[in-house]
């Protein structure tokens, strides 16, 4: 596999944001040669944060909610997994669990499913923990949409339950697929 499908199936998994961090981790220096923290990244960090609070602070917000949920729909298009797994959300769960380890628990009875991402620091490369605001999930939540929208085939809703930038141990996400569309999906 190279690089750049390499980069197109983490995407695809959900974990666009981390894709330049598995390629090659932030101070990981080839054989022979110091550890140099790229500043460039430092402070791109810091101004997405300042930028991303400013958007949650102001009467723009839910326009900037919009913004952020678009750019993770895009991220998920890029991937394209949601609609390699069309009509098959078990398999997208398999895949995803097993790549990343994030967990599924679909209710059928509800039409929901709840998406839990492995423990551990924010995925996304452009994210400082100590100072990028929650607000910034959204993108998250519009990722997830477009995955199971691709998924079952109709739009769904999702909502951010739990967040690591908001002091979570996990992102958890609720997604509504629909009880009457649940039935005629994976068979």
């Amino acid at each position: 596999m190279d690089r750049k499908q390499f980069l197109k199936t983490v995407c695809s998994v959900g974990l666009c944001g981390c894709a330049a961090r598995l390629v090659e981790p932030p101070g990981v220096a080839a054989a022979g040669q110091a550890e140099v923290p790229d500043q460039r990244l430092a402070f791109a960090r810091y101004q997405v944060a300042n930028l991303v609070r400013f958007m949650a602070a102001g009467q723009a917000a839910p326009a900037c909610v919009e913004a952020l949920e678009q750019t993770g729909r895009e991220c998920a298009k890029l991937g394209g997994l949601g609609a390699r797994f069309k009509g098959d959300p078990q398999g997208y769960f398999a895949t995803a669990r097993k790549a990343w380890g994030t967990e599924f628990q679909w209710d059928k009875a509800r039409g929901v499913v709840t998406v839990t991402v492995q423990e551990g620091p924010c995925g996304c490369a452009l994210v400082d923990p100590k100072r990028t605001p929650s607000f910034w999930c959204s993108c998250s939540v519009g990722y997830q949409k477009e995955s199971f929208s691709a998924i079952f085939g109709h739009p769904v809703d999702a909502t951010l339950k739990e967040s690591k930038l908001a002091g979570g141990k996990h992102c958890v996400f609720e997604v509504q697929v629909g009880r009457e569309k649940v039935t005629d999906v994976g068979r």
